[in-house]
């Protein structure tokens, strides 16, 4: 059976079954993901099972470090490194030159990033206008990496359609982008994929939408463009497909 028709006969997943009780064969309840409220993957930064999990893999560089703890006092967002480790790890596993990043974390991607590519690598860092990138700058500097990230103010999709526009299609390596805000995701998922060149990745976060895309009903229209971005990237043939538990939902696609 070739790939596609392995695709077109994949009955999609309801994300809700994983949240429900099941009975072991001794008819004792178990759950695969127990969710308090919140619905996070971890209850908050001071979870016991995430410190232990970053103690034993988190190599940080020092400059990051100090980044994300100064952005943990003035951001609301989460600031996940190691989700951004995992991405630095992926990127100088396929031995990327040009690195995309939409992450909206405030600069702490794109330093990591920016710490595994080669001397004439660039990052090309899309930040919002609400995203102050002078604070990052002073670390990117005190990383000696601050030569290798060009920043861009605008949105998601201008900074995609600006790049397509000057002949960028095909030429960037890796691109991150967090979708969790994106009422456009779908349109913002073919145009990140037209930048990526056959053989990169595509890693998308936000998948779970803080928590909210589990419930199938909601009526956040960004939640509901979410999901079906979701389950169509389960059939789409152009790429290879992963989604992590890191973050708020990493998802991976490898462009084939």
């Amino acid at each position: 059976m070739q790939y596609e028709e392995v695709l077109a006969c994949q009955p999609l997943i309801n994300p809700t079954l994983y949240c429900t009780a099941h009975r072991n064969d001794r008819g004792k309840k178990y759950f695969l993901f127990q969710r308090k409220k919140s619905q996070k993957i971890f209850e908050g930064h001071d979870d016991p099972r995430r410190v232990y999990l970053l103690r034993l893999s988190l190599r940080e560089h020092p400059a990051a470090k100090k980044l994300r703890q100064q952005l943990s006092s003035i951001t609301p967002r989460d600031v996940s490194s190691d989700a951004a480790q995992l991405l630095g790890n992926l990127a100088k596993l396929i031995k990327s030159q040009r690195v995309l990043d939409i992450g909206r974390s405030c600069g702490y991607n794109p330093l990591v990033l920016a710490l595994v590519l080669p001397a004439d690598g660039k990052v090309t860092a899309s930040f919002s206008e609400t995203e102050n990138s002078s604070d990052a700058k002073e670390f990117w500097r005190e990383a000696g990496v601050d030569k290798k990230i060009d920043i861009q103010v605008k949105s998601a999709e201008q900074t995609l359609d600006d790049l397509l526009s000057a002949g960028e299609a095909g030429k960037f390596d890796l691109v991150f982008i967090n979708m969790a805000d994106e009422q456009n995701c779908r349109k913002c998922y073919e145009k990140s994929l037209r930048l990526v060149r056959s053989g990169g990745i595509l890693a998308i976060d936000g998948v779970l939408c803080y928590g909210a895309a589990l419930k199938l009903n909601s009526k956040s229209l960004t939640v509901q463009a979410m999901h079906q971005l979701s389950e169509a990237i389960l059939r789409d043939a152009r790429i290879a497909l992963s989604i992590l538990p890191v973050g708020d939902g990493l998802m991976l696609c490898f462009k084939l």
